[in-house]
């Protein structure tokens, strides 16, 4: 684990703590961190808002600007974006008038008006408009030749108290119900959230970007309606001052520059050996797409060597549409699952391999059960398990668990599991699980780890086929932990989605179109 970059995920109070410590009262660094996160933001919201739909000719955004230094962000994030996009339009919506805005809000509204204030309009000031129908006249005339590309919150930050006063509850129920905003973008922590439950009362965001620190808050199951998409805009903050023990924390980000680790030249002097070798096992003969996708993603993940045991009825087909796997016939029950009977034929390549991947599409017989329960007896090196190969019958009958890699969703988890959290499953195994879902989570050791790349384009069936493949191939090549092997394929995967939404919005693309995507999101940075 600490060989990826990781950073702590702080509750507000020690965020706040930790941020008055870093600044230590100087407003030149603190206006330094702004840019930073400012221009960050604006130019993510550029690339996330093609998930949506081409960013039109000429776009125009709303920016909600706050008293404190989220509306700064709110206001540099919408400068880069205004200087990006020369034809790019902008409407500030402030919060209070801009004499009762802290100084570097201040600052940030005057660069803009300076660089860009020929294209910016602004809004009647919102602490004026307490009448119940006044929020709603004032949008309506924003919106009455044109809606918004996108929007960006930065009316409250961590400090902000809740329950919202008027006339914020107004404007949050205005907002949430239009339809003339595009793609909604928030900074830090959107508008309302916090760890209380204040039932829609939060203004909902598609992207929340994290700004230096990620918020506890942000990751509560209450929230995850109003923050939407969670991205990580890391300003160095913990490479340039570690923090402390007081500030240990058991849950982490990872970084998005951990994928750097895995772009690196090939050794001149090696072969297929020295990438590793994978042994597959998985399908039936209703379900045998999914040991295809797993074994397309293994070898797109640059697996040296790989052999995909699958049910004999599938051997002819599969072997012609991917030639460069071994694919291993092996029996199959009168249901078209694999059979105890394979045993002997797996057992010729377990001495062979690297790694072992099982699960996907295999199905729930019995008998294939018992299979994997004997594989996994025989076979001591590193696996990962996924989809039926994560059962209780098989789990609880395996030895030396520290050895696994587990890759369920919520729903899996909750099949074996039995009473624990997955903090304390992990605390008594010592294996590694990825809890996948809109935020998978790598845990090991009673620690999470979170990753926010990805996409809702995610959200297809064969999806976590492909995750198993490129984690499998990343495990067999030897180069990596079992944390960082299944950290860096859960990021790899995400980030190549990302590219994919960016490049084709998040609906009319197949799952396994990820795969094209993989070598464009490790050769660049974004």
């Amino acid at each position: 684990m600490k060989d990826l970059p990781v950073d702590p995920i702080f509750s507000r109070e020690e965020a706040l703590a930790f941020e008055t410590d870093y600044f230590n009262g100087d407003e030149e660094l603190e206006w330094k961190a702004m840019n930073q996160a400012g221009e960050s933001l604006g130019d993510c919201l550029l690339r996330d808002m093609r998930e949506l739909r081409t960013i039109p000719h000429r776009p125009r955004i709303l920016v909600l600007v706050g008293k404190g230094h989220n509306g700064g962000d709110a206001l540099i994030a919408a400068k880069r974006f205004l200087k990006t996009i020369p034809t790019a339009r902008a409407v500030i919506w402030p919060l209070s008038s801009w004499g009762n805005c802290r100084p570097l809000c201040q600052r940030a509204h005057k660069n803009l008006i300076e660089l860009v204030g020929k294209r910016v309009e602004e809004a009647p000031i919102l602490d004026g408009l307490l009448g119940k129908d006044d929020v709603s006249d004032a949008f309506s005339a924003l919106v009455e030749k044109e809606g918004f590309s996108a929007s960006i919150d930065g009316i409250l930050g961590m400090q902000g108290k809740l329950p919202l006063r008027k006339p914020l509850p107004n404007l949050v129920s205005e907002l949430n119900n239009t339809s003339e905003i595009g793609v909604r973008a928030a900074v830090d922590i959107p508008t309302g959230v916090d760890e209380q439950v204040f039932e829609d009362a939060a203004l909902r965001a598609d992207f929340t970007y994290a700004t230096g620190i990620t918020k506890t808050p942000l990751l509560l199951d209450q929230n995850q309606k109003w923050v939407g998409r969670l991205r990580y805009l890391d300003l160095g903050f913990f490479k340039k001052r570690p923090y402390s023990e007081a500030h240990q924390s058991s849950n982490y980000i990872l970084c998005g520059s951990a994928l750097k680790s895995l772009r690196k030249l090939r050794p001149t002097i090696s072969d297929k050996r020295s990438n590793g070798h994978l042994f597959l096992l998985a399908g039936s003969r209703d379900l045998g797409g999914a040991a295809m996708m797993a074994a397309q993603a293994a070898l797109k993940a640059g697996v040296g060597l790989l052999t995909v045991g699958i049910p004999e009825s599938l051997h002819a087909s599969f072997v012609s549409q991917r030639p460069e796997a071994m694919w291993v016939a092996l029996p199959e029950t009168p249901n078209g699952g694999l059979a105890l009977e394979a045993l002997g034929k797996i057992r010729q390549f377990l001495g062979k391999v690297t790694a072992v991947a099982i699960g996907p599409g295999m199905g729930a017989e019995g008998e294939t059960q018992s299979l994997v329960r004997e594989v996994l007896g025989f076979w001591d090196g590193p696996a990962i398990l996924d989809a039926d190969a994560l059962r209780p019958e098989i789990l609880d009958k395996i030895s030396l668990p520290d050895r696994l890699i587990l890759t369920p969703h919520a729903g899996e988890f909750e099949r074996f599991k039995e009473t624990e959290s997955v903090e304390q499953y992990t605390s008594r195994k010592s294996s590694v699980v990825v809890l996948k879902g809109a935020h998978s989570q790598i845990v090991m050791n009673g620690k999470r780890t979170y990753s926010f790349s990805g996409s809702s384009l995610l959200a297809r069936g064969g999806s976590g086929d492909l995750l198993t493949g490129i984690i499998g191939a990343l495990l067999a090549r030897g180069d990596y932990d079992l944390f960082s092997s299944a950290a860096l394929g859960v990021l790899w995967h995400g980030r190549a989605a990302e590219v994919l939404a960016r490049q084709h919005g998040q609906e009319a693309v197949y799952v396994t179109d990820i795969l094209d995507y993989l070598s464009f999101a490790l050769r660049n940075d974004f």
